[in-house]
């Protein structure tokens, strides 16, 4: 499998990063992750993926931003908010209409040039153990750590726990992450997010143990209400265990099954049962001539797309914002294209990976020529709905 981001030139294609993941289950506390590193410092430099101008995904940030401030910080302004991984800066611009003092901290030049042409300030790197030490003065101790998407990422997700207590404040500070949900991978097949950036999968249960190594209790798991999430998001918030809001302490609702190791030796069955049944869409699309493009070139349209035998039988990969234009998608060869293409390049049917998005991609492509039912979601064709 290759990178999720790491799109090439077509000169390049057969020569890109491609490497076998493999994914383990803990014995001691059930936790699954990956167990082989990868050097990513150059590749998130030159990171590009964000979700900034959707509609969708501001909502999203609005929500969670107001219901913070509402749930835990009601009429108190001047928060300081740290958000680890934090892109292009949308999050903690909507931070910042709650009345708090933000911070970023991001690995990829391109997103901290964004970010700060937003007027959020925010400091490259990668968030290791010694990055405490490069936050200014004024937030040696914060209020709130943010993580969207990024907490599974770290390598060492221990280690930053313990970084992160270190600087949160001890009577009320809170920790906020969003992980994609092992319990949702699972029941829906979204092999897609098995990915090498990735180095651990939560469910409640494995968080909330996760933590409480790190002396964090996990006191809400409902911040933003299932139905305003994005497509499979996990999201929960700590607090150091001896704060005045540790005792509003939450208990996990992950089914026992997880509990059983036997449980993961049929998870692999179902994950190759939603690649036959993608592979099975895309023969009936295509063999009686249909064009069929992707839509959406995140993680999930790349290595959904690299696990299929018949991937390249898909005329493009459409994305909003692509990363440069005259790229082709890692392991597929596949081209990457913007939304233009639709237009110019007319297809059939489209497969929407980033099915979060659906109704937003409909509105946007629909004047382009094409019907509603032209559009696949990811999910119904991995259950075999089509």
């Amino acid at each position: 499998m290759p990178f999720t981001d790491d799109f090439i030139s077509p000169s390049e294609f057969g020569h890109e990063f491609r490497s076998d993941i493999d994914i383990f289950i803990c014995a001691d506390c059930l936790t699954a992750q990956t167990q082989h590193d990868v050097a990513v410092g150059d590749y998130y430099e030159d990171y590009q993926y964000s979700v900034g101008g959707s509609a969708t995904a501001s909502r999203f940030m609005k929500t969670l931003a107001e219901n913070l401030q509402g749930a835990y910080y009601p009429g108190l302004a001047g928060r300081k908010v740290l958000e680890v991984g934090s892109g292009d800066g949308e999050q903690l611009l909507a931070f910042r209409e709650t009345g708090c003092l933000v911070l970023g901290y991001e690995p990829s030049s391109v997103l901290c040039e964004a970010a700060r042409g937003k007027g959020i300030p925010t400091i490259q790197g990668l968030f290791t153990s010694d990055s405490a030490s490069r936050l200014p003065a004024y937030f040696q101790e914060v209020d709130v750590i943010m993580l969207s998407y990024t907490f599974d990422h770290l390598p060492d997700p221990r280690s930053f726990l313990a970084t992160a207590h270190s600087i949160l404040n001890k009577e009320s500070g809170l920790l906020v992450v969003e992980v994609h949900d092992l319990e949702r991978i699972l029941e829906r097949q979204e092999y897609c997010l098995f990915e090498h950036e990735h180095s651990i999968y939560l469910t409640e249960t494995t968080a909330s143990r996760l933590c409480r190594m790190e002396s964090f209790e996990i006191i809400d798991f409902n911040l933003v209400p299932e139905q305003e999430r994005r497509a499979n998001s996990l999201i929960f918030v700590a607090t150091p265990a001896g704060s005045g809001l540790a005792a509003r302490a939450t208990a996990p609702r992950t089914p026992s099954a997880f509990e059983d190791l036997d449980f993961y030796e049929g998870a692999g069955a179902g994950i190759r049962q939603g690649i036959a049944n993608l592979e099975a869409f895309v023969e009936g699309v295509t063999v009686s001539g249909k064009r069929l493009a992707g839509y959406g070139a995140g993680g999930r349209g790349v290595m959904t797309l690299a696990a299929m035998g018949n991937a390249s039988k898909l005329s493009y990969l459409v994305d909003k914002k692509p990363k440069r234009q005259g790229l082709v998608v890692p392991k597929t060869g596949i081209p990457l294209v913007d939304i233009n293409a639709l237009r110019t390049d007319p297809v059939d049917e489209i497969l929407v990976f980033s099915f979060g998005y659906m109704q937003e991609i409909q509105a946007e492509v629909g004047p382009l020529g094409y019907a509603p039912a032209q559009f696949h979601s990811l999910l119904d064709v991995l259950a075999g709905r089509f």
